[in-house]
């Protein structure tokens, strides 16, 4: 196995052994966070005790920075991407970690070992490991689920096989998907498939599908939408059938992702819940410092009425979760954040 692979997943283990001490506020900046972890590190005595010491000492907090890595990143994304999270974050100390303290160092033999106490930045590692994710992740990671209405020859069939099709592409693009009320995204439409013919295909039957979707967010409103059709053959009616809806998702389902996508990207629009409004200038001066936030391209007041008020927020880049961490920060009015959703926020005012 990759060494650095091996040393990105041993080392989350030894989490239980060296300690993450939590989330605590900086002291160089009490508007960030930081992770005190505990490491050790060791290297091979060469060229003398100075030279091994240094080695050692960046070992320790290469090692630092992997065990908070070990934290926030998935198994998955820990085997898949082992590589490219050493080479872009644990191998790059300096950017992540804030200070440290050397807390022992010994020889043991041939080599040098040293134990740190590192202060590792929380957000901007955070940050990092969030564009190794894959594209759905960035986007809020939202649930998706499906209500495709499906016929046969004009009578309801009895499984769709239209929404088990586009559960495989959207799964196999990263997204999470659902049932039931817990749905950030709805892919909604109708898959209906007919006769074609029989003649001249040797004891084989054709059916023709036509497909019709749209991907709707919670609350209303189309982020994108595809109509296509194809046919499918196979030895009785029912295969057939089936073998005409499945072959129109193939062609219709990647393009409907792809688009929803785009439209995530370009659409990145944040339902801001607000509780605790006083009265319209304290809503007003809230509204004001929205507009000083760099990665706010336009917020829009909905509903205001009885303390509440409902506020679109339109992202130029990120979705809710980037979102929440920036309105807790304000320095005028720090958002106390009640629930966090993919595309929606309910916080009271101070």
């Amino acid at each position: 196995m990759n060494a650095k692979l091996v040393r990105l997943l041993a080392l989350p283990a030894a989490l239980l052994i060296c300690g993450c001490g939590g989330a605590r506020k900086s002291s160089l900046n009490p508007a960030y966070e930081v992770e005190k972890v505990e490491a050790e590190g060791s290297a091979p005595v060469v060229d003398g005790a100075d030279a091994a010491r240094k080695a050692a000492l960046g070992d320790a907090l290469r090692n630092a920075l992997a065990l908070v890595v070990g934290v926030y990143v998935s198994q998955e994304s820990m085997v898949s991407q082992a590589v490219l999270i050493d080479e872009t974050i644990t191998s790059q100390t300096e950017g992540y970690i804030e200070k440290y303290e050397t807390l022992k160092e010994w020889r043991d033999g041939d080599f040098y070992k040293v134990r740190v106490l590192a202060h590792v930045r929380k957000e901007d590692l955070t940050l990092k490991l969030r564009d190794l994710e894959p594209e759905p992740v960035k986007l809020g990671n939202p649930v998706i689920c499906f209500a495709v209405a499906e016929t046969v020859d004009g009578a309801k069939a009895g499984v769709s096989a239209a929404e088990t099709e586009l559960k495989s592409v959207f799964a196999g693009a990263g997204f999470l998907t659902g049932e039931g009320e817990n749905c950030d995204i709805t892919i909604k439409g109708s898959a209906d498939s007919a006769f074609n013919t029989r003649e001249g295909l040797g004891g084989f039957v054709s059916y023709r599908a036509t497909l019709s979707l749209s991907a709707d967010k919670a609350g209303g409103g189309a982020l994108a939408a595809v109509q296509d059709a194809a046919g499918g053959i196979d030895l009785n009616d029912a295969a057939a059938a089936r073998a005409a809806v499945i072959n129109a998702v193939k062609k219709a389902g990647p393009d409907l992702k792809d688009r929803l996508l785009k439209a995530l990207k370009e659409k990145s629009v944040v339902r801001l819940s607000l509780s605790g409004v006083r009265d319209m200038n304290h809503l007003s001066d809230y509204m004001k410092s929205l507009k000083n936030i760099p990665a706010i391209r336009g917020s829009w007041l909905r509903n205001y009425s009885g303390g509440s008020a409902h506020i679109d927020v339109g992202m130029r880049k990120g979705g809710a979760q980037e979102l929440s961490v920036l309105l807790q920060k304000s320095p005028k009015f720090p958002l106390k954040i009640v629930r966090s959703g993919a595309y929606d926020i309910e916080g009271d005012l101070p």
